[in-house]
Formats: structure tokens, C-alpha cells, sequence
């Protein structure tokens, strides 16, 4: 179906989210680093990238800012354990189609997946970011 490039730095999230990817179908390349999934994604143009947020040797958010001035026919979806909206918009305004906080739910993903295989590709600076906040019980 699709190629997926998978870049997270911690080997049982990693693993988890190959196997999901993997179990729908899609070809998956992992990586445990941004600098060699960058690499990856330089030569390959893959169809989807998910990310971490924080990795060892590199920003999530710029691999994310990377990938898609690399390649931008690649929809980048950020997977991280930081749930700041503040995080959230940067990702947003860097390049990423979806965002998927820790710990997720499988169909999290297969879904985050999907949208972004859906993503007609509007380039970042067209984008336009509604984010709804809950009211508060009384």
C-alpha cells in the first residue's frame, strides 16, 4: 500500500508502531535516530513519516521542517508523549498532517495513517489551524 518511514528512539515504541503499520499492509523502514531517517527520507521520498517529538541525536520538529522541504509529496504525522498545545501548533506550522499524543490506541495511528494518505498536500503556509478546547464543567 503505502511506504512508511518510522523514526523513534525507543526500541519497544518503535517496534509497536512498525508492527501497526506493518499489520495494514504498508512497506516500513525504522529508524532509531533523526539523522538516518532523515537520510531515509532524502532517498526514498517515502509516503508517510511518523516522528517522535524528542529523539536522541535530533528535534522531531525538524525533521518534520526537513522532510517536507526535502520531500514535500511526504506527509509527516509527530508521535510524542507532550501534549502542549504549543508543541502541537509548531508541529502543525513545520509540515506535520496529524499529531498523535502517548499513549495512544493502535487505531490512533492506523487513523493518523490514513489521513495522511488522504492529505491532498496543502503546502504548510495555506494550512488553516482550528483548535477546539472543551468547556469546563461548572
Amino acid at each position: 500500500m503505502a511506504n512508511i518511514i518510522v523514526i523513534e528512539d525507543h526500541p519497544p515504541v518503535l517496534k509497536l508502531l512498525s508492527t501497526l503499520c506493518r499489520a495494514e499492509g504498508h512497506e516500513v523502514m525504522a529508524f532509531d535516530n533523526g539523522r538516518a531517517g532523515l537520510n531515509a527520507i532524502r532517498e526514498l521520498t517515502p509516503d508517510v513519516v511518523l516522528v517522535d517529538r524528542r529523539l536522541g541525536d535530533t528535534d522531531g520538529l525538524d525533521v518534520i521542517r526537513e522532510a517536507r522541504e526535502s520531500s514535500p509529496a511526504t506527509r509527516c504525522v509527530m508521535v510524542s508523549a507532550c501534549s502542549e498545545t504549543r508543541d502541537i501548533v509548531t508541529a502543525i506550522r513545520r509540515g506535520a498532517c496529524d499529531y498523535v499524543t502517548k499513549p495512544f490506541q493502535p487505531d490512533e495511528i492506523k487513523n493518523a495513517v490514513n489521513r495522511a494518505l488522504e492529505d491532498p498536500g496543502i503546502p504548510p503556509t495555506r494550512q488553516k489551524l482550528v483548535i477546539i478546547c472543551p468547556k469546563k464543567a461548572a
